[in-house]
């Protein structure tokens, strides 16, 4: 890695003090190479994921499949579930044609659903849908898409089945299983999923809470093809397989995937390469870029009306990590306006040492912790 690039970044980070960027984190060859935490974050501090929550559900799926060999991820969710959830409103002929594919493809139910939609109707919905005793129960009532399989709608309703295949075929909560199969095995700590129902099934659309590093680790463990410290942790069958979109050519098994041109000294020869991308609102990134052998972490709590988070993710990669991965020379402007004679980690520690990016009016679920914030409920099917 060009150190020079990372300590533009870092500075760059720095001098953009109303950007609220709690962490960001970079590992070459399995390595990290680069540790940032802004304002007063410790490394052991948890940040809530919002929908990257969904990417790392789908691998909670894949261990799950990978147990037990009744399913697939062509199974249909009518088999999947209890049939106490079908006896009503010919809801079995419904869900018959629905796969667990489909459903980690967002292409089931037809709800459009906040921050995507503000009108009123759909914040009274959501409503009604938090405060659901059993959510699993409500999204079964929910209309289907036109043509499932086909049509992409995403929404945070859609993974709530997801979740409940997962607890009702494991008798444990999305959680639990997660502390008894990829938490424990990544050696997690920290960890918590809030939002729970009564019932004890956890979101699948957001909630999830993990240190920066755990981050890393799950990136690191699709590099790996599946593989942490030589144990086969997710099989590799279902790790090649959710590098795949099959929704839209970008979007499939609740992750999504872009692709960067690499530029060789014959433009002949330049070519595009893909990379998946776990993303959640306001700035919550895991980036898997298999070429590189990198994978890059960041948290935050970005606000549309002060930055735009897509494009704050672009740049970071784009204008500094991959050149920095001698991907691609950057602009040389980009690096002109910071001293390049400063020491790198004496930066780092200056950054974490400053002002806290937190806003006045943030929602608490946002500001990082080592304690939980919620009290975590068992499942009781």
């Amino acid at each position: 890695m060009d150190e020079a690039k990372l300590l533009a970044l870092a500075q760059w980070i720095e001098k953009e003090q109303r950007l609220a960027i709690y962490s960001l984190l970079i590992s070459k060859n399995g390595k990290l190479v680069f540790e940032l935490y802004t304002g007063q974050i410790k490394p052991d501090q948890s940040h809530y994921l919002m929908s990257v929550t969904k990417s790392v559900l789908s691998l909670l799926i894949g261990i799950f499949l990978d147990e037990d060999k009744k399913w697939t991820e062509d199974s249909s969710v009518a088999e999947m579930l209890p049939k106490r959830f079908f006896r009503n409103n010919n809801n079995k002929p419904r869900f018959e044609p629905i796969s667990l594919k489909m459903v980690l493809g967002m292409s089931a139910l037809l709800v459009d659903d906040p921050p995507r939609n503000m009108r009123s109707e759909a914040i009274e919905h959501q409503g009604k849908y938090l405060s659901a005793r059993n959510r699993l129960e409500f999204v079964l009532q929910e209309p289907l898409l036109p043509e499932p399989g086909v049509n992409l709608l995403y929404n945070d309703e859609t993974p709530t089945i997801a979740s409940g295949i997962l607890s009702y075929n494991t008798k444990l909560s999305a959680f639990d299983y997660g502390c008894k199969t990829l938490f424990k095995e990544l050696e997690m700590k920290n960890m918590e999923w809030m939002h729970q129902d009564l019932v004890g099934i956890n979101p699948g659309g957001y909630g999830l809470r993990l240190r920066p590093i755990d981050m890393q680790k799950i990136g690191l463990l699709i590099l790996n093809n599946g593989k942490w410290n030589n144990k086969q942790v997710i099989s590799e069958e279902w790790i090649q397989k959710i590098q795949s979109p099959y929704m839209g050519n970008n979007y499939g098994w609740y992750w999504w995937f872009h692709d960067y041109l690499k530029v060789a000294s014959k433009p002949e020869e330049s070519k595009r390469y893909p990379y998946m991308l776990a993303q959640g609102w306001k700035g919550q990134r895991i980036a898997v870029i298999p070429e590189e052998k990198l994978v890059v972490t960041m948290t935050g709590c970005i606000e549309m009306d002060k930055y735009d988070e897509f494009s704050v993710f672009d740049k970071i990669l784009k204008l500094y990590i991959l050149p920095a991965a001698k991907c691609y020379e950057g602009s040389n402007t980009l690096f002109d306006q910071f001293p390049l004679d400063q020491n790198l980690g004496e930066v780092l520690k200056k950054i974490n040492k400053g002002q806290n990016r937190y806003s006045k009016d943030m929602e608490g679920r946002m500001i990082p912790s080592v304690t939980p914030k919620e009290k975590a409920v068992r499942f009781r099917p």
